[in-house]
């Protein structure tokens, strides 16, 4: 009896030891079998879109098959912290749908990579936060020569286009570059530069441009910089504060920030595709707007959509056109000069906020207003001047630190006053 317990119990055990053998063997060929479920690569919740060429946010929002009303809102309001001029292909727009994925919950767009713009959506409107990351600011001087032509030459120093383009319109009114300029004429540049893990980011600030030769002379510019970091102001003036791009038309605001540009949109009223006949510019109730050239009014009331809405006819043969107006100031028939103040910005008519619409006539058509060379104050004022002589003062400053660097004087160890002192 005691043999066949014996005998029992050695049975079991060597059952259960070749059970756990072949647990292990099975463990040791397919390893992964164990964690498999940990191993599983996680679902990105986001879907991330990139800007095409010829695309826009309402293009990129209506390929997520949402409804187009709730797109166009949300693309209106993007425009208020974003200006929709400065997004260019490639730019990246994250989107987080909703549990139901019939809306979208958040967006993030990153615009370059050292920015980040996060939207959370409430509703039909969002609320914004800025992510950025530091950049280090270089300030430094370029000097060249000319060879060829000034676009070419300042393009293969390095300048991006919209650079070269503020030289440009600097300079014009003061030189004739056909007849006056010679290669080897000399011209020194004092920009600032962003740079970001050891790269420089693209665009500068131009603070001062100097060109000198032998037909054209000696031209200087100065950089006036407003409160307004958007202020049509802002950019090249001669020592006398003259601005030489005085060959376009004015601004019909003091700030610009582009909500919506001309074209193809999603309507925020209907929902349905239509094209935007002009140029919509954020601006606070209340915000003067100013005539953008010498010209008659031809129109100043109520028309329907358009709320308060003012024409003015230009000798050009164009005419502007300003809508959603709180209120005018001006009377069909009247003449007005450029920069002078017609009326207010306002919410009248057809309109999901405070902004001006500005349109751009030509005949009975509305044609594409940015085709326009809008440019600031043709000349400073008295108040501005003083402000601009003192900006000179630093910009010449800055230029002369860099120029003649000062040397560094090793600091002494031991403190005036502080002298060891032996006991005789």
């Amino acid at each position: 009896m005691n043999w066949g317990k014996t005998i029992l119990l050695f049975l079991i055990i060597t059952l259960l030891a070749t059970f756990s053998l072949f647990s292990l063997l099975a463990v040791f060929q397919n390893p992964k079998s164990s964690n498999s479920h940990n191993n599983q690569p996680a679902i990105d919740p986001w879907i991330t879109q990139t800007i095409p060429s010829g695309g826009s946010i309402f293009s990129v929002l209506a390929n997520q098959g949402l409804p187009l009303k709730e797109i166009a809102l949300l693309a209106f309001s993007f425009g208020d912290y974003i200006d929709v001029t400065t997004i260019q292909p490639g730019d990246t727009l994250k989107i987080l749908l909703s549990e139901d994925k019939q809306h979208i919950s958040k967006m993030m767009f990153i615009q370059e990579k050292t920015t980040r713009h996060h939207f959370t959506v409430t509703g039909d409107s969002l609320s914004y936060t800025l992510e950025a990351l530091p950049v280090q600011k270089r300030k430094r001087i370029l000097d060249g020569a000319l060879q060829g032509t000034l676009d070419a030459t300042l393009l293969n120093m390095g300048l991006s286009p919209k650079d070269k383009q503020a030289i440009n319109n600097g300079l014009e009114g003061e030189i004739n570059f056909s007849r006056d300029a010679r290669n080897g004429d000399g011209f020194r540049i004092y920009l600032e530069e962003h740079l970001f893990e050891g790269s420089v980011l693209p665009g500068h600030k131009i603070f001062y441009v100097e060109y000198r030769g032998e037909r054209t002379g000696n031209h200087e510019l100065f950089r006036y910089q407003d409160k307004e970091e958007n202020s049509v102001l802002n950019g090249l003036y001669n020592k006398e504060g003259k601005s030489n791009s005085t060959s376009g038309v004015g601004f019909p605001l003091s700030v610009i920030h582009v909500v919506s540009s001309f074209g193809k949109r999603i309507d925020p009223f209907y929902g349905r595709w239509a094209n935007h006949q002009g140029v919509d510019y954020r601006a606070r109730y209340g915000t003067p707007v100013y005539a953008v050239a010498n010209g008659t009014v031809s129109c100043a009331g109520y028309q329907g959509g358009w709320g308060n809405e003012i024409r003015i006819k230009h000798p050009s043969g164009l005419s502007s056109q300003y809508a959603h107006l709180a209120s005018m100031s001006v009377r069909s028939g009247q003449t007005v000069r450029k920069g002078q103040i017609i009326g207010r910005v306002g919410s009248t008519g057809r309109s999901t906020g405070a902004h001006l619409h500005f349109g751009l006539l030509k005949g009975k058509g509305f044609i594409n207003p940015t085709n326009l060379k809008m440019v600031g104050a043709e000349k400073l004022n008295d108040t501005q001047m003083v402000e601009f002589k003192r900006q000179q003062e630093v910009i010449k400053a800055e230029m002369q630190a860099l120029l003649n660097p000062q040397p560094v004087v090793a600091s002494s160890s031991v403190k005036p006053g502080k002298q060891n002192k032996h006991k005789s």
